[in-house]
């Protein structure tokens, strides 16, 4: 039942902008979700500025907690989520999201990322190396 009304909920409120992956050269923004309980978030914040500064890729970078409604950009082109769990407030806010590409740690019922990259079964990556994993991806992707 519980599954049925979320389901309700996201086919109302979700987004219907497709979604394709994309190159690095071809972003100019970026909304990032960062994991806010997690001890390694000022180092991430770092990592984070600095590359996208380093491309002149505008950031708007969120620190979402368990607890609490995330707030994503609505018209961001591209929303990177570095949050390793699972939660309403998380599928809700990707799943509202206009951007064109989305790309994440863990996937959602109905696959609302167009990338994963998930940590090894019984391992848990800090957050500034799946960051630079996904961006080793995202610069290695050819038109």
């Amino acid at each position: 039942m519980a599954r049925f009304l979320t389901d309700t909920i996201f086919r109302w409120t979700g987004s219907k902008q497709p979604t394709s992956l994309m190159r690095l050269s071809d972003i100019s923004e970026v909304t990032v979700l960062l994991d806010g309980d997690e001890p390694s978030v000022d180092e991430v914040v770092h990592v984070v500025k600095n590359f996208f500064a380093s491309k002149g890729i505008q950031l708007v970078m969120v620190k979402a907690r368990q607890r609490r409604w995330i707030k994503v950009h609505r018209d961001t082109q591209v929303l990177l989520s570095l949050v390793p769990w699972k939660g309403f407030n998380l599928e809700y806010a990707v799943r509202r999201s206009q951007a064109a590409f989305k790309i994440g740690r863990c996937q959602f019922p109905g696959e609302p990322f167009d990338l994963v990259v998930s940590d090894p079964e019984g391992t848990r990556f800090s957050q500034p190396d799946v960051f630079r994993r996904m961006m080793e991806i995202i610069a290695n992707l050819k038109k």
